[in-house]
């Protein structure tokens, strides 16, 4: 029977684990996905990686300013700009002097930062949670391979939506706890990757453009700058607005859900991005938090050890999804040591 079973390696989880294994405990992550990362996500396209979740990183903390050190030092991240563009219906606007600040990516592909984190763990992947119960002080999970794993406690990082369904039924001892998971709303969001000709002159406000007021166009990034040594194309990122996606999110044909953002970006900037060479689309169910919980994490004792963390609960970044993490940790080794006690 494992110490703690982590759900989800995103960086909540990952960040989560690591520190659990630090402290001694024996911790397994189930990940129902092949690779690590979550929305820190990249893919392998055209020769070169394209990131269609998460753009960049940065720090507001002294700690996460000390892990975004680490990872320099590492090779894993490098910096990528210091300037967000505001585009609008008024143009393309350079940030206020107080919006300028260091903005960091990977070389190869945000996904690095959670393999990096992943290295040393033990992770259980292409596993789906799919039942949830507990008997004699140990928590039951059930998965899609119908593998029984036990554990004492469990620190679940998957967004609130896929968390109810499986725990509501097990959770009548803790109404104010579920209640508050209950209480968050995520909002989905749809990402084009499209790639251009090398000929195209790119200025270098578009790097990383948020886009103000607009109705389908929420963010517009040159991915190839990120890493312009192993891209032999310009490659683009186009991310919606969360209305545009839940207009599109149930639509069948990934064209017509994802070629209006090409459209916008070629009205808004130059008509040639509306015509790439290629373009994939990948639709995010649940990208945002709408509402946040304002806790870097979630826990009970009842009716076993529960801790629930993720970027839902205090933020909507990979920070706080990090201090989440580290959170979680506490949380549950305070509450192993509760129930040791008890």
């Amino acid at each position: 029977m494992k110490d703690v079973i982590v759900i989800g390696a995103g960086m909540a989880g990952l960040t989560c684990a690591q520190q659990l294994k630090q402290a001694g405990l024996d911790v397994t992550i189930v990940e129902k996905s092949a690779g690590v990362g979550g929305r820190m996500a990249t893919r392998r396209l055209q020769g070169t990686w394209v990131d269609h979740g998460a753009q960049l990183i940065s720090a507001k903390s002294d700690d996460f300013e000390r892990f975004i050190r680490k990872l320099q030092d590492k090779g894993v991240i490098k910096e990528w700009t210091r300037n967000v563009y505001q585009l609008s219906a008024q143009g393309l606007l350079p940030p206020d002097a107080n919006h300028r600040h260091q903005r960091y990516c990977c070389p190869l592909g945000m996904t690095a930062i959670a393999k990096y984190l992943a290295s040393d763990l033990t992770i259980i992947h292409n596993a789906r949670i799919v039942g949830v119960s507990h008997a004699n002080r140990k928590w039951q999970l059930i998965t899609d391979r119908q593998e029984i794993l036990e554990t004492s406690a469990i620190v679940s990082t998957i967004p609130a939506p896929q968390f109810l369904p499986l725990f509501e039924d097990v959770l009548a001892s803790a109404p104010a706890f579920l209640q508050a998971v209950q209480s968050v709303k995520f909002a989905p969001s749809v990402s084009i990757m499209a790639g251009y000709s090398p000929n195209h002159e790119i200025p270098e406000s578009w790097q990383a453009i948020a886009c103000i007021d607009d109705p389908i166009l929420s963010w517009i990034s040159h991915d190839s700058s990120k890493h312009p040594d192993r891209s032999s194309q310009q490659v683009f990122v186009l991310q919606s607005t969360a209305e545009f996606a839940k207009q599109s999110m149930e639509e069948s044909d990934l064209e017509i859900a994802g070629k209006p953002l090409l459209n916008q970006a070629g009205k808004l900037l130059a008509k040639w991005l509306a015509s790439p060479e290629w373009w994939q689309v990948h639709r995010w169910r649940y990208a945002l938090s709408e509402e946040f919980l304002g806790v870097s994490c979630l826990s009970t004792a009842s009716p076993l050890a529960l801790v629930c963390a993720g970027d839902w609960c205090a933020g909507k970044n990979i920070e706080s999804a990090y201090h989440s993490g580290l959170a979680a940790a506490e949380s549950a080794i305070e509450l192993l040591g509760q129930a040791k006690g008890a």
